[in-house]
């Protein structure tokens, strides 16, 4: 019986090969190139894709979030 090889990742390694499904308010803020604050402001609106994972936790889906970013016009 053939036994099967298993690579072992070191936590660096991992986390180059296996990307999170969701960001934080502050991550979705440093990648918008926005503050802490306009992002929450942001993430209140209805047309938000975001998780209530808790009471004050709020997770955002990373497809969802460039989708929406792709389709949101930015006017100033």
């Amino acid at each position: 019986m053939e036994q099967k090889q298993y690579e072992i990742y070191t936590d660096d390694a991992l986390k180059e090969k296996i990307q999170r499904l969701t960001i934080n308010i502050d991550e979705a803020a440093k990648l918008l190139g926005v503050s802490y604050n306009t992002m929450l402001n942001l993430v209140h609106r209805k047309d938000f894709p975001k998780i209530q994972a808790a009471k004050r936790r709020i997770l955002i889906p990373r497809e969802a979030f460039y989708k929406w970013v792709n389709e949101t016009s930015w006017q100033g």
